[in-house]
């Protein structure tokens, strides 16, 4: 399990846990989200022309705050930074603290942003969820026109992986691998490890895997 997903993961959680709570106060500006070629930028919406800023990630609320890029850059006119680690479709909360033209120093958040969307049409949908014991995961293999080469909108032909992973980003166990053939097919659930033993009661994730392309969807186990 890569760091990037174990992070995703705990991001994952905190707002499935915290609803994302943390939104820009009345009358800041927004700071924003979007992603090109595959890579996160994230923006201080507003003109700062002339303007020193810094911009801090934590991955979950209570974690510390690590420095993105180059600490007190000149905004030339956005303050952006680019976020090379952030995972497309987990949440991570960001800071700009930044001292305006007139020498004033202002911090803008901390904000919960999600990193754009999980590639759409990809993802598994658990049936029941909440779950004790079994169930079936209904997994969908589509993405957009332009997500591979070629032009059909769909995964097919790639290798594909579903496994069970716990909070910690552990992999318990891989329900599915294979080459993917068809948009939409099921696969069993069973809330066992690799060892066969019962997982405990909580929440956990259903990642989804088609090429480069990742999806996270979080199942609740009951018993």
């Amino acid at each position: 399990m890569t760091r990037r997903l174990r992070l995703a993961l705990a991001a994952g959680l905190l707002a499935a846990s915290a609803g994302g709570a943390l939104v820009a106060r009345a009358g800041e500006p927004a700071i924003r989200a979007e992603v090109f070629n595959g890579v996160p930028r994230i923006t201080l919406e507003g003109s700062y022309a002339g303007a020193h800023y810094t911009v801090r990630r934590a991955d979950t609320q209570g974690q510390p705050f690590e420095v993105l890029g180059v600490r007190d850059a000149l905004c030339t006119g956005d303050c952006t930074v680019i976020d090379p680690d952030a995972l497309v479709g987990a949440t991570y909360l960001y800071r700009f603290d930044v001292t305006g033209a007139d020498g004033i120093a202002r911090t803008y958040g901390p904000v919960a942003v999600t990193i754009g969307r999980a590639a759409e049409g990809l993802g598994a949908n658990p049936s029941p969820n909440p779950l004790r014991e079994r169930g079936t995961l209904r997994v969908t293999a589509g993405l957009p026109a332009g997500a591979r080469v070629g032009n059909a909108a769909r995964a097919t032909g790639l290798p594909g992986e579903v496994t069970l992973v716990d909070t910690s980003g552990r992999v318990l166990r891989t329900l599915w691998r294979g080459t993917l053939d068809r948009l939409t097919f099921d696969v069993p659930f069973v809330a066992r490890d690799e060892q066969g033993r019962a997982i405990p009661p909580g929440l956990y994730f259903v990642v989804v895997r088609a090429g480069e392309h990742r999806s996270i969807s979080r199942v609740a186990v009951v018993r």
